[in-house]
């Protein structure tokens, strides 16, 4: 690995001047004179910095900062942690009626009927009729779904509008199914800029309405968005979609998965013979309504999620946003006793300064990066890698991220001969920001990087490009 400090005397550095010229052109091109770069890369090897630039100032640096959430969920909750929902009863057993209501308690598993995880709604029914079915149970009351770990906001405060209607914006409760997104079906007709049509909403949510205003396009992009915060089951869908499609679809945050899911099990139970009541509902719809809540119930299953070290995995290889926060919340709760933004902050901030990782003017305000006033260094990026290198759980957390031109966010990036398979790590990327942190195996070192673009004036995937380009000088042996 070449030992590069910008801006001081080649000649006592030793460094080529092929590499020095390099560097210093990349930094001086016109895409990056109204930009803030920041860049740090470290040898693991030799324990020195070779690469510091601007490493100190406070940057947004988006799905990066996923990497500090995971990492200390590793190291507090540990690999093995597993979520558990608790299915519970209320009420007593007589002639083949339950007088009283199955409970359903989700306790922060966010692998909850997730086809990525090859799980349905179906294991935790059948869990359900199994028991109905041993103690000869035909009627209930109804089902309840508890959330009782979220006491006020599912999204932090400071996510964007356009960001919070879509599925990568969506909130976070101690229930979380089906990633807590749905599906819009549109059809479009043959010309531009002709209106669409909504054909299907998959699953079916009772009471949503979608205001379409999409219309149809040439360009083969999706550019189709979906507005609507929490609980509001009024949507609106603006943009554009390719034009001469049957059928194309964009995913929206669901309105209320607790509600959605006490819905999706009624169904299933009604499906299945078994005779509900009252319907179904959530702890937070009858708190609204001013209605009673039992003070205690009985257990009827444990259904075990999966374990940390899966969820990291996905977090980070796929970059989604949901998973990250919900690991922000449980951290929260595991130091502080309470599942929010600012417990799960402040356990975070904790973690960092008690390891004495630099964290001067480090900002977080969510566990994922989607908030424009996060702010990190590179400096911390890097010591954070450092200390994950070093640790027991180090494996897991090298093996959830992407691979150059094999895997993840990293799959189209750095896809040469000479880097293919030799860079490691995760992407961020928000408007008019781009953010790489991970390690390079240059053949004879390994080096831990980070860097941070801000207000570039050129499109986002020119300045892919350009990072692109400066890493793989960086990973010349």
């Amino acid at each position: 690995m070449k030992k590069i400090i910008l801006f001081l005397p080649i000649l006592i550095l030793g460094i080529a001047a092929t590499t020095s010229d390099y560097l210093n052109t990349w930094l001086s091109d016109e895409m990056l004179q109204p930009a803030t770069v920041s860049l740090a890369v470290y040898d693991l090897d030799s324990n020195e910095y070779v690469l510091q630039h601007n490493s100190q100032k406070v940057l947004p640096a988006a799905s990066v900062q996923k990497l500090i959430t995971t990492t200390i969920a590793l190291k507090t909750l540990g690999s093995d942690h597993q979520f558990e929902t608790i299915l519970a009863y209320t009420g007593d057993i007589k002639d083949g009626i339950l007088r009283g209501d199955i409970y359903i308690f989700p306790n922060f598993n966010p692998t909850l009927a997730n086809k990525r995880f090859g799980k349905n709604i179906s294991e935790i029914t059948s869990a359900i009729k199994s028991w109905l079915a041993k103690h000869n149970v035909k009627v209930i009351a109804g089902i309840k779904v508890v959330d009782p770990t979220m006491k006020s906001e599912t999204l932090p405060r400071t996510w964007i509008w356009e960001d919070i209607g879509n599925y990568y914006g969506s909130g976070v409760s101690a229930l979380s199914f089906i990633d807590n997104s749905f599906k819009i079906s549109f059809s479009s007709p043959n010309k531009a800029q002709n209106a669409t049509e909504v054909i299907k909403i998959t699953p079916e949510i009772p009471n949503l309405k979608i205001d379409n205003k999409v219309l149809s396009s040439n360009s083969n992009s999706d550019n189709a968005y979906v507005f609507g915060g929490p609980y509001n089951f009024n949507k609106k869908a603006e943009g554009t979609i390719p034009k001469s499609r049957k059928s194309f679809s964009i995913k929206g945050s669901l309105p209320d998965p607790a509600l959605q899911v006490a819905f999706m099990f009624h169904n299933k139970l009604i499906s299945s013979g078994i005779s509900v009541k009252e319907g179904y509902s959530t702890i937070r719809n009858l708190k609204l309504e001013g209605k009673e809540l039992p003070d205690s119930n009985i257990l009827l299953s444990i259904y075990s999620g999966l374990e940390m070290h899966i969820i990291v995995y996905y977090t980070n290889r796929n970059s989604v946003n949901l998973y990250a926060e919900h690991l922000h919340r449980l951290l929260g709760l595991e130091k502080l006793g309470m599942a929010n933004v600012n417990s799960g902050n402040e356990s975070i901030m904790d973690f960092l300064e008690n390891k004495n990782l630099p964290v001067s003017g480090v900002n977080l305000m969510d566990g994922s990066g989607m908030s424009r006033f996060n702010t990190v260094t590179t400096d911390l990026m890097t010591a954070l890698l450092i200390e994950m290198k070093k640790s027991k759980r180090s494996q897991y957390f090298i093996n959830s991220l992407a691979v150059s031109g094999e895997s993840g966010t990293f799959k189209n990036f750095l896809n040469y001969p000479s880097t293919k398979g030799k860079v490691i790590g995760k992407s961020g990327y928000m408007e008019r920001v781009r953010s790489y942190s991970g390690y390079i195996n240059t053949g004879d070192s390994t080096v831990a990087f980070s860097i941070i673009v801000n207000n570039y004036s050129c499109s986002a995937s020119s300045m892919k490009k350009k990072i692109e380009f400066l890493l793989l000088e960086l990973s010349k042996e």
